[in-house]
């Protein structure tokens, strides 16, 4: 594990000798770019499968996620927390643009830095480029990523490193890393308990970047779901998972309907579903609307 430690102290530094205003200065012209905090378009699934869930312990959990298997509903709890994460963003970028680091955004079309595989069907998008980093030389760049913790997993991250600690995470850094040509990741997380900050250089591994890569292909053209974390639906993480009934005991019932639960739909390449009964192209509407020949796959009526 290879701390910022200058960054962290940089920051501490200077909120500490105007108490705060260059900080909220920043704050103040950072929020309204937060644009995943105010989309108000999350009703229907991901279209794609994203490089921050590829580094998940189940690969079955991963293809059901990617299959539409099921629309997941939140509660009011839940949704505030993943809202948290896009405002904590805002906050991050005020921190290092504070201490005098460039940070962007967006590339040169003006669009957020994004990265794709598997024909269109992989992807996601980083949390930004930053350059001038104190523990690094001036002109080095490097990708940044920002998460919140929960006071105990923030404490495992400290003692563990985010590799051992949140290898999801890790993964997440080394796609987008390998992708966009970066060697260093700054990962910067904060407890949601104490507002203390961990910052942490990550170095590439192309390795790791090339076989979840590997992964996402793989899980992606598959026609059935691949084998699970456990057969057994007691084991923790099974007892937990939203497809649960569905893996462990066929149960349809909560099955979603569309093109991609339906055992007419199948994967093509562009990043785009087609269906079998004439080979024409889905958009993501359809693929949400479904249509009057729908017939649930047998992939996902056998259950296990």
């Amino acid at each position: 594990m290879r701390l910022a430690v200058q960054t962290m102290k940089a920051i501490e530094d200077q909120m500490k000798a105007d108490q705060g205003n260059a900080f909220r200065y920043w704050l103040q012209r950072v929020l309204p770019h937060m644009g995943d905090a105010y989309r108000q378009d999350e009703a229907g699934h991901r279209a794609h499968l994203g490089a921050s869930v590829i580094g998940g312990s189940c690969p079955r959990d991963i293809w059901y996620s990617f299959r539409w298997a099921k629309l997941l509903k939140f509660d009011g709890r839940l949704l505030r927390l993943f809202n948290r994460g896009h405002l904590e963003e805002a906050r991050f970028i005020a921190c290092l643009l504070a201490i005098g680091v460039e940070v962007f955004q967006q590339d040169a079309t003006g669009k957020q830095f994004r990265i794709n595989d598997v024909d269109g069907h992989f992807g996601g998008s980083g949390d930004g480029i930053a350059r001038g980093i104190p523990d690094l030389g001036p002109d080095q760049y490097v990708l940044l990523e920002f998460k919140t913790h929960n006071r105990k997993s923030f404490d495992t991250l400290k003692a563990q490193g985010v590799r051992s600690a949140k290898p999801e995470h890790y993964v997440q850094m080394n796609i987008y890393m390998r992708k966009m040509g970066l060697a260093v990741a700054l990962y910067m997380a904060v407890c949601k308990d104490t507002d203390e900050i961990h910052a942490e250089l990550v170095e590439l591994d192309p390795e790791c970047a090339d076989m979840y890569l590997e992964r996402a292909k793989n899980i992606i053209w598959l026609s059935k779901p691949p084998q699970g974390v456990s057969d057994n639906a007691g084991y923790w993480e099974c007892r937990y998972c939203d497809y649960r009934k569905l893996c462990h005991m066929g149960d349809t019932s909560e099955v979603d309907r569309n093109c991609r639960t339906c055992q007419h739909g199948r994967v093509a390449a562009g990043g785009v579903f087609e269906c079998a009964r004439d080979g024409h192209r889905l958009d993501v509407a359809a693929q949400h609307a479904a249509c009057e020949h729908y017939r649930i796959g047998e992939a996902f009526s056998r259950g296990v």
